[in-house]
């Protein structure tokens, strides 16, 4: 495989263009930009951060995961009603 390297000003630039993205929350970008700094995350085995970085990473790691959690138990809520009242329906009509 033929590796190519981002310098830093390409890095700089795709840091920019996250941040217009984000702060001017251009929602029909957001799936783009997520797919670049994914691209550049699964390309490195290791990276060293400040802790200051980490520990935010891990905040917003532990809100993505309890949001996506909550969202899975809503989910299962909603699809646990739905079949409660399709039982109820089955029994009304025999």
């Amino acid at each position: 495989m033929f590796l190519l390297k981002m310098t830093q000003k390409e890095l700089s630039h795709l840091i920019f263009l996250s941040e217009v993205v984000l702060t001017g929350k251009k929602k029909s970008l957001m799936d783009e930009t997520l797919q670049c700094l994914l691209y550049i995350v699964k390309s490195v085995e290791e990276v060293e951060l400040p802790d200051t970085v980490v520990d935010q990473i891990e905040s917003l790691t532990a809100l993505i995961e309890s949001d996506l959690r909550n969202e899975n138990e809503r989910i299962q809520e909603i699809r646990g009603h739905l079949d409660w009242s399709q039982k109820g329906r089955r029994k009304q009509q025999d």
